[in-house]
């Protein structure tokens, strides 16, 4: 009887350890729902004066979606450009910074001169 109880006792002190050992869990975050807000303004139309103009407006749309998820994002300082004509295609990679890491997100911008003066811009795609 006695040699049963002293390998039961062992058994509950190796599962005593086992709950006090602490675990490294490594936390995943999908910025999905992120990028599916910023989905949802593409095609719409941002008007301004100037490329410098919509380029603005768009930075703090882009900003307003990120505060609601806590991240914080870093705009590039230049863009890969392409040109037709009065059409300019500009290709953003954003890095959001969330609470587990950073995370990149391409962002295709298309701007439109229309009647000398005027310029419109709008997201054309989301990767």
């Amino acid at each position: 009887m006695r040699g049963i109880f002293i390998l039961q006792y062992q058994v509950l002190l190796v599962n005593a350890r086992a709950k006090n050992k602490t675990r490294k869990v490594k936390l995943n975050e999908s910025i999905s729902t992120f990028k599916e807000e910023l989905r949802a303004i593409t095609f719409e139309p941002i008007y301004g004066e100037s490329v410098k103009d919509i380029i603005t407006r768009l930075t703090t749309k882009i900003q307003e979606i990120a505060e609601k998820y806590d991240y914080v994002v870093e705009f590039p300082k230049k863009a890969e450009v392409e040109t037709d004509g009065n059409i300019y295609y500009f290709s953003y990679v954003l890095k959001v910074k969330t609470k587990v890491g950073i995370k990149r997100v391409e962002i295709k911008v298309q701007y439109i001169m229309y009647d000398h003066e005027g310029w419109v811009g709008m997201i054309t795609s989301i990767a």
